[in-house]
């Protein structure tokens, strides 16, 4: 299964959140692209004034490869000097859902609800699924809706929507599936999440590995949004 991480700095350096983000993509997204199995690289500013990224690779290993170049990027760029790295999550991907939102990418609002749980990934599939699927395909605004079990035991439900306002909606609807009688997501996200709520900055994607590594430069595509 696909491999996410999620990495969340804050900080108060002489660049702000979404200059640091855009400078993310621009200097180390190619770098990640050289490795094996990058699929996904994006960048966000957070409302709460910290900035981030999420990235999804093909495999835990491809994952953890990436890791390293990250880590020496962070420490070679004067730019992140003063940033803290506040939390790292990383796991498999075990629910998606592409939505119908024709927004692009530098529209997107970003929204990370961070459970604590102990549930298994079979049972949140399958009551996600059954009590909760057909509600989130009929979203206002949904582009994309993932569920990543942790492997620090959270679960974390990461969605983007056209406007901040569907965004919002979204976690409103979703606090009241787990309140009706009987919910069995109820019994799997027994206490409310860490919301987390931000923009997209930028984005680098490439198709699954079907090409050597030395393509990579050329495969990926960079956007950055103003």
């Amino acid at each position: 299964m696909p491999n996410v991480v999620v990495r969340i700095y804050s900080g108060s350096g002489s660049m702000t959140a979404e200059q640091l983000a855009e400078l993310a993509i621009r200097e180390l997204a190619p770098k990640l692209a050289q490795a094996p199995g990058l699929l996904r690289y994006s960048t966000y500013a957070f409302s709460d004034g910290r900035f981030g990224s999420f990235s999804v690779y093909e495999s835990k290993s491809d994952a953890s490869h990436a890791a390293k170049i990250a880590a020496d990027w962070v420490k070679s760029t004067n730019a992140m000097q003063g940033c803290k790295l506040d939390d790292t999550m990383e796991g498999e991907i075990i629910y998606a859902i592409q939505g119908s939102s024709a927004g692009g990418e530098g529209q997107l609002h970003s929204l990370a609800r961070i459970y604590k749980s102990n549930a298994s990934a079979e049972d949140l599939t399958a009551a996600l699924e059954s009590e909760a699927g057909d509600i989130i395909r009929s979203f206002p605004g949904l582009a994309r809706y993932g569920v990543v079990k942790l492997m620090d035991g959270r679960v974390g439900i990461f969605s983007g929507f056209d406007t901040l306002e569907n965004a919002r909606h979204s976690t409103e609807q979703a606090k009241a599936l787990r309140g009706k009688a009987g919910s069995r997501l109820a019994e799997l996200l027994p206490s409310d999440p860490e919301v987390i709520e931000g923009r997209s900055v930028g984005h680098a994607t490439l198709p699954a590995s079907d090409t050597t590594n030395h393509d990579a430069m050329t495969r990926v595509t960079i956007n950055t949004h103003r």
